[in-house]
């Protein structure tokens, strides 16, 4: 089977898709909203109609789609509030968390998402996104979490059994693979096993480390891995001594905080240094045999950091291979070689 070459936040319209298409990306990842107002199966929510359309639009331009399937919530800042708070995901009608009435009605959900997206979706699912932290997880156990996670995979791959589904841990951490020996105890319906990395960035190390986290978690769960984000940022300082966590804002990481990194990879966070960076991980997945795709992060810079709200925030503003503006950065023609160098 050829490698999955993908890119995220490919939002942008027919224009954007073009130009994904022309680079070599062949898949894009576009989550969906929990799709009813007020009881389950009842009107259909505008913010899900809304993301329907662009999968769809997504697919009708030539492109793959692996949709995400609602996480536990996870902390967002508020333009209008002008805060950051924690977001529900699953409304109160939905079921107590935990209870047998929410993982079936989890279950119910991720199975009209495939018949609704029908052939919009690929076949590629990521379970919810970074259960494995906070940020994304909340205050929910573990537990709950994870079993959520196994209720949406089920959904999916009931109505439709040629469906990969995965979930993607934030990094190769001792939480992380706690949360991973849940999700993929007997009984699961997964397909693969996804990470997330951002080596140089939100880590130490090098995208050379990539190798080690691969083979590992091949070892570990026996499934193909899949690369759900990767990157490295061209912009932000670096600072060598972190804020104590009692300082911080619920919801802010620390590079928020101080507007600053607190790992580099040699010659720091520049466009340069991210063109080769980038480079270098495509051929490493390309040549892995264990890894089945990527999905890079991302196609383009962001004006606004979703944490904290602040346009120069290196945590979310400097991901892309365009700038804000839609013009390339020196990544750009990096990737589009290294797709025409290592995946034929």
């Amino acid at each position: 089977m050829d490698k999955v070459l993908g890119i995220c936040c490919a939002y942008g319209g027919e224009g954007a898709y073009r130009d994904i298409l022309d680079i070599g990306f062949a898949w894009t990842r576009m989550g969906v909203r929990f799709p009813w107002k007020d009881r389950m199966f009842g009107e259909l929510d505008e913010e899900y109609l809304k993301r329907r359309e662009e999968i769809r639009r997504a697919h009708a331009a030539g492109l793959q789609v692996m949709v995400t399937t609602p996480g536990m919530g996870g902390y967002r800042y508020d333009p209008v509030k002008k805060e950051t708070y924690y977001h529900d995901d699953w409304p109160a009608f939905v079921g107590e968390k935990g209870s047998e009435e929410y993982y079936r009605n989890v279950e119910e959900t991720c199975a009209f998402f495939c018949r609704d997206l029908g052939e919009n979706a690929g076949y590629l699912w990521q379970c919810m996104n970074e259960i494995d932290i906070p940020t994304f997880s909340g205050d929910y156990s573990m537990e709950v979490t994870t079993m959520t996670a196994r209720a949406s995979a089920r959904g999916i791959v009931r109505e439709n059994p040629e469906a990969k589904c995965g979930i993607n841990l934030s990094r190769y951490h001792e939480d992380g693979l706690k949360a991973a020996d849940l999700a993929y105890a007997p009984g699961h319906s997964f397909g693969y096993i996804g990470d997330d990395q951002y080596f140089g960035s939100w880590q130490g190390r090098t995208v050379e480390s990539w190798n080690d986290v691969i083979n590992a978690l091949h070892e570990r769960y026996h499934l193909p891995v899949l690369a759900n984000e990767w990157g490295y940022s061209s912009g932000g300082r670096v600072k060598s001594i972190r804020p104590d966590a009692s300082v911080l804002p619920a919801g802010i990481p620390d590079v928020c905080y101080e507007k600053s990194w607190f790992h580099e990879v040699e010659g720091g966070h520049t466009r340069a240094v991210q063109a080769k960076y980038l480079r270098r991980g495509l051929e490493i997945f390309a040549e892995n045999p264990y890894v089945i795709g990527s999905f890079l992060f991302c196609y383009k810079d962001a004006r606004h950091c979703y944490h904290c709200g602040a346009s120069d925030c290196p945590s979310e503003c400097y991901w892309g291979i365009v700038d804000v503006d839609g013009k390339p950065k020196e990544a750009y023609d990096a990737v589009k070689q290294a797709i025409r160098d290592f995946y034929k």
